[in-house]
C-alpha cells in the first residue's frame, strides 16, 4: 500500500529544559506497550495544501515544548523502576504516501483495511525507542490523510494522549494557546515506602487465585479483527431490554450504563463463539480513569491515572444470566475499584520488577480473558487540525489480541452522536460463529 515514506526528526530546541524524570507508580499500571490512534481526514474541498507537513511538524514541535518528558528515553534503574533521561535524538514524524484513494476506505472504514502501513511503531519495544511517534499517511490524488499517534504507555494514558493531540490540532489550526496545558507532577502518584518485589509477587498470586487463571489462546491460531457497530436506536433498545431482564428488586438497586451493557454483550458473544466449557472461570478487565478520585492531581494531568475493574464469571453464569445482571456486576466492579485507596490501587502496578522492557507484559494480560477499554468519551471526533473533524477514528491490530476498544461512531452532520463501535480480535476458528451470534446481531452489526 505504501509507495514512499520519509522521516523528519523533531529535536528539542535551545529553550527546552530537559531533566531526568522519575515515573509515578501509576505509570507502571498499563505496561510497556505502544497504544495507537489513527484519525482519518477526508479532503472534501480538494485543497491542494491539505494538512501541510510544515504546519503539522511546526505545531507538534510547539506542543512538545510543554511536554519535555517526551523527548527523553527510558532507562532501567537498579531498583527495577524506569526513569526518563534527557535525549537530543528527538521525536520522529513519518510521512508516507499510499497507492489508494480515500474512497477505498469507504463506507465505514472496516477494520480489515487498517494494515500495518498505518502504524507508527513497527519494531519490538525497547528502552531506546522514542516515547512518542507521529505518522501521516497521505492518500492518492490528494484525497485525504490519516494521522497516527503512538505513545509509550509508561508515559501517558489514553486520556492524556487525546489531550496532547487536541493541543497539537489547536496549534496547527492557528490557536496561540494550548486548550489543555499539561500537568506533570508524577510525585503525586507514588507510594512511600515503595513495596518490595516479594510483596508485589504475593499480591499478584492472590489476585490470580481470586480471579482464576485465564484461558490461554492456542499459539498456532490465526486471528481476525472486526468492528461491531451499534447505532443510537439499537443502543437504546439494548439498554431497555437489559433493564427489563432484571426482576423488580434488581431494577431498583442495580444501575448500569449503556456502555456496561455493550461491554458484556460483546464479551459473552466472544465466549459463546469460542465454545468454552461452562465451568471455566473467565475474567474481564476494564481500564477506568482515576483522575476524579484525586483532587490534588492537576486538571490536565499528563501521566497515567488508570486502574482496572475486574469481573469474573463462570462461563455458564456469564452466558446464561440476564444481560442486565452481568452488566450490573460489571458496574459494581467499577465502583469497587474506584473505592480503592491509593495504596490498594498502585500496589497492582508492576513497580518492583527488574525484567527488561522487551520481556514485560502488563500484569493484567497474564490472567485476563478479555480487556475492554472504553475510548468513547475521549472526543476523538472533535479533533480538528483546521480541515474539519475526522471521518473515522481507528486503531491498528494490537499485539495483545485480548484487548477490545469501545469507540464513538462518526457523529451526524450537526455533531449529534450516532452510536458506538467496538473493535476487537477473534480466534479465526470462532470468527464465523461470532459474526452470527443471535444476541449480538439483535443490537449490533459486524462490519469486519
Amino acid at each position: 500500500m505504501t509507495v514512499s515514506s520519509n522521516e523528519t526528526w523533531i529535536v528539542p530546541g535551545a529553550g527546552c529544559v530537559q531533566q531526568t524524570y522519575q515515573l509515578s507508580h501509576a505509570d507502571y499500571f498499563a505496561g510497556a506497550t505502544y497504544p495507537c490512534r489513527i484519525f482519518f481526514y477526508k479532503n472534501h474541498a480538494s485543497k491542494p495544501d491539505f494538512l501541510p507537513t510544515e504546519r503539522l511538524v511546526a505545531g507538534l514541535k510547539t506542543v512538545l515544548e510543554h511536554y519535555p518528558i517526551l523527548y527523553g528515553r527510558l532507562a532501567l534503574r537498579d531498583d527495577g523502576e524506569y526513569e526518563v533521561r534527557p535525549s537530543t535524538e528527538g521525536i520522529p514524524f513519518i510521512e508516507a504516501a499510499a497507492e489508494e484513494d480515500f474512497a477505498a476506505f469507504e463506507p465505514g472504514c472496516p477494520q480489515h483495511r487498517i494494515t500495518p502501513d498505518f502504524q507508527a511503531v513497527d519494531q519490538p519495544y525497547s528502552e531506546d525507542m522514542p516515547l512518542l511517534i507521529a505518522r501521516v499517511m497521505r492518500f492518492a490524488h490528494n484525497s485525504g490523510a490519516a494521522i497516527c499517534v503512538s505513545y509509550h504507555h509508561y508515559i501517558i494514558d489514553g486520556h492524556a494522549c487525546v489531550m496532547l493531540v487536541k493541543n497539537w490540532a489547536a496549534i496547527v489550526r492557528g490557536e496561540s494557546r494550548l486548550p489543555f496545558p499539561p500537568g506533570n507532577d508524577r510525585r503525586l502518584l507514588r507510594l512511600d515506602p515503595k513495596p518490595s518485589e516479594e510483596e508485589q509477587q504475593q499480591l499478584f498470586r492472590q489476585l490470580q487465585k481470586q480471579h482464576h487463571a485465564d484461558r490461554q489462546p492456542r499459539k498456532d491460531c490465526a486471528y481476525k479483527w472486526a468492528i461491531v457497530q451499534f447505532t443510537s436506536d439499537r443502543l437504546q433498545a439494548l439498554k431497555t431490554d437489559a433493564i427489563a431482564s432484571l426482576d423488580d428488586a434488581e431494577q431498583d438497586t442495580r444501575w448500569f450504563s449503556t456502555n456496561d451493557a455493550v461491554a458484556m454483550l460483546v464479551w459473552r458473544a466472544t465466549v459463546r463463539a469460542r465454545a468454552i466449557a461452562k465451568d471455566q472461570p473467565l475474567t474481564l478487565r476494564a481500564p477506568i480513569d482515576m483522575r476524579s478520585n484525586y483532587p490534588d492531581l492537576p486538571r490536565n494531568y499528563a501521566g497515567n491515572a488508570i486502574h482496572l475493574a475486574v469481573t469474573t464469571f463462570a462461563v455458564g453464569d456469564l452466558v446464561g444470566s440476564p444481560l442486565g445482571r452481568v452488566a450490573a456486576a460489571h458496574r459494581q466492579a467499577i465502583h469497587a475499584s474506584r473505592a480503592h485507596t491509593m495504596e490498594q490501587w498502585l500496589m497492582q502496578g508492576n513497580i518492583a520488577s527488574r525484567t527488561p522492557m522487551a520481556e514485560r507484559l502488563p500484569n493484567w494480560v497474564q490472567f485476563s480473558d478479555t480487556i475492554i477499554s472504553d475510548w468513547s468519551k475521549f472526543g476523538h471526533y472533535t479533533i480538528d487540525f483546521g480541515e474539519g473533524r475526522p471521518a473515522y477514528c481507528r486503531l491498528p491490530a494490537s499485539r495483545f489480541r485480548r484487548v477490545a476498544c469501545i469507540l464513538d461512531m462518526p457523529p451526524a452532520s450537526d455533531g449529534s452522536p450516532t452510536g458506538l463501535e467496538v473493535c476487537l480480535c477473534m480466534d479465526e476458528t470462532a470468527y464465523g460463529r461470532f459474526c452470527h451470534d443471535t444476541e449480538l446481531l439483535t443490537y449490533g452489526r459486524v462490519i469486519g
